[in-house]
Formats: C-alpha cells, structure tokens, sequence
C-alpha cells in the first residue's frame, strides 16, 4: 500500500469515526421540544427567519403577545432549553402567547448567499421588525412585549424607534445584552478589516460545540468562564445546550462585532451612530437584568443602555436587576446561567414573570 493510499485510508477512518461520534452523541443529548406552530418566514432580502409559537391553555386576554429573542451563536433554544428550565414555557403557563424567533444567524441551513447577507444592520432592518409584524397579523394584537437575551437585547437597543416601531411594543425585557462591547480574544482586529469578499463563510462553532459536548462538564475551560459558571449550571444542561442550541456565527456578524470591539466598544449602526442615541426617547417600561460574572455581558457593559433608556422624559418605568451574591443570591451568575443555572426558575425567570404580568 502507498503512502498517500495509507493517508487517505486513514482520513476515511477519521471522518466516519467522527460521524459515528457526532451521531452517538447528538442522539444521546438533544432534548426534543414540541411548539404549537413552527413557521418559516421569508424576509424581504431574500434570507428567512423562523417563529415558533407556545399557546397558553387560558390566555389573558388583556396581554398582548410575547416575542422571545436568542443571542449570537444559539438558536431560540436560548430562552427554551426544556421543559423544567423554560421562562418561554413557563410564561406560556401563566397565560402568555409566547413566540421564539429564530433570527437567520440562528439557523443552521443558510445558504451561502444567505451567510452574506447576515449581518447586524439586517437582523435590525428586516428579520426584527418583520418578526414582530408577522406575530401582530398571525396574533391579531396591535403590540408586543419583548424579551431579549444578549444580542435579542441588543436588537432592541437599535431598532426600537427606528426600524422596529416604539408603537408596536408595550414592554420590554433585556438579558444579558452588552451596550458596550470588548476585545475578547486580541489581536485579530485586522480579521475585521478584509475585503468584504472574505465575509462569507461561518464559524463552524455548531460541529465544535456537537462534537465535544460530551466532554462540556468535566472541567472548566476559558470558553466556560466566558459562557457559563459550571458550578451553578443544572447538570447536564451544558452538554444539551451544546447540542441543541449552539449554532455557527456568520462571518459578516462576526465581523461587526469586532469591528466594534477592536475600535471603543460601542455598538454603532451602519450610519456609525451609536445604538444608544435612539432609547433616550424610549418610554417603555424596561426590566434589565445582568449577571455579576457576565464577562460577556457584565453589569457596567449594560449600565449605559440603562441610563439612556427615557433619559427625555421623567417618570419612565425602569428597574436594574443583578443576580449574584452580591444581590442576596445562592449563587454567582455567568452569561448563560442567567438561562440555564440551576435556581435560575426561582432568581432570574420569577421577577421576569412579575413584570410582564402587569
């Protein structure tokens, strides 16, 4: 047998070992969920978006529809990781409609046209303002309350009032969702600065995060101090959020978060306005909710949205709430236990649930 014929044997026995484990472990973690309407909708640059809808088994009629709304590199699983864990389902038992988007960087099929097109100027400009009119005309309600994590939040800070319009929200609650971005791993600023020809691949962190899952629990690694606090994780809801939420990034996407991160951190719109500038005329009641160990998200990265939120008007209803020890909690929150701690029902989904019960 020839070298290249021993090389390319060995390649083979490599990438169905690697199928036969990805398979094994797919099938062993994901935790399936069932919804009461799973839609595909085209947006009108030619990409699409996905909303799924939770109905309550007694609706409160005087509350209007609910959108829930994931971050970067997840899918809608963000807010909806089973049945125990679920502020979606768990405000669906409270009488709530609840609908999850899917935004086209949460989808795991785009196509390479698509991958393209998947930047942060059109989550903000087509798949956000066409989600919540989706869920007025499928809903029949004139408004919506919004609920953000991470980016979702971020969407918010620069839609509302400009490509989402102030009128189709009641109220809004935000996660876990930076105003202020920083460099996370330096020195590939000049990545964010190639021809516009080379943003059209994905970080493939959807095979990654399937393929090592497994192994997501035995011990802490950098990727976790940044993502998830392990001690105050449910068990083995890292591992199934590995598999069934983690979704690759869009390059074009990525390169705008950089592009921010490696200039001053603010979040800035294609136009270089800060994203902040539109929420000072906000006077929708805001819950924000930040983690103490967030180094993603941590509570004085959120505190200038916070600040800006109604700053033209007086009165306008607004709470900054911190989970941690610091605040009277059992535990330190990272950036995704604020989705899948282990008390998380009890300290950050229960004061949620308060406020958009109103």
């Amino acid at each position: 047998m020839n070298w290249w014929q021993i090389c390319l044997l060995a390649v083979l026995v490599a990438a169905v070992a690697t199928w036969a484990h990805l398979r094994f472990w797919v099938s062993r973690l994901s935790r399936q969920t069932r919804y009461d309407e799973v839609h595909r909708i085209a947006s009108s640059d030619g990409s699409a978006f996905e909303l799924r809808r939770l109905r309550p088994a007694t609706p409160v009629a005087a509350l209007p529809p609910l959108l829930m709304v994931h971050g970067i590199a997840i899918n809608h699983r963000n807010l909806d990781p089973d049945e125990d864990l679920s502020i979606a389902r768990q405000l669906r038992d409270d009488g709530r409609d609840v609908w999850l988007l899917t935004l086209r960087c949460g989808r795991h099929d785009l196509r390479a046209a698509e991958i393209r097109q998947a930047n942060f100027a059109a989550l903000v400009t087509r798949d956000l303002p066409e989600a919540v009119q989706q869920v007025r005309q499928r809903s029949g309600s004139d408004q919506i309350d919004y609920v953000g994590f991470s980016m979702g939040g971020m969407l918010v800070y620069a839609g509302l009032g400009r490509a989402l319009p102030a009128a189709w929200v009641r109220k809004v609650v935000i996660i876990g969702s930076p105003a202020r971005v920083r460099v996370i791993v330096p020195g590939l600023g000049w990545l964010c600065r190639l021809p516009e020809g080379f943003y059209s691949w994905n970080m493939p962190l959807r095979s990654l995060a399937q393929l090592t899952a497994f192994a997501a629990e035995w011990f802490a690694t950098p990727i976790h101090h940044l993502s998830v606090q392990l001690a105050n994780a449910a068990a083995g809801y890292v591992r199934v959020f590995m598999v069934d939420a983690v979704q690759s990034i869009p390059a074009p996407l990525l390169r705008d978060f950089g592009l921010w991160a490696y200039s001053d951190g603010v979040v800035r719109l294609s136009d270089g306005s800060d994203v902040l500038d539109g929420l000072r005329s906000a006077t929708h009641p805001l819950l924000m909710v930040a983690a103490t160990r967030d180094q993603l998200a941590p509570p004085q990265a959120m505190q200038p949205a916070f600040d800006a939120w109604g700053s033209d008007h007086a009165g306008v209803e607004k709470s900054f709430y911190i989970v941690g020890k610091s605040a009277g909690h059992a535990m330190d929150y990272g950036h995704g236990d604020l989705a899948i701690g282990m008390r998380t029902p009890a300290e950050v989904n229960a004061p949620i649930r308060a406020f958009l019960q109103t």
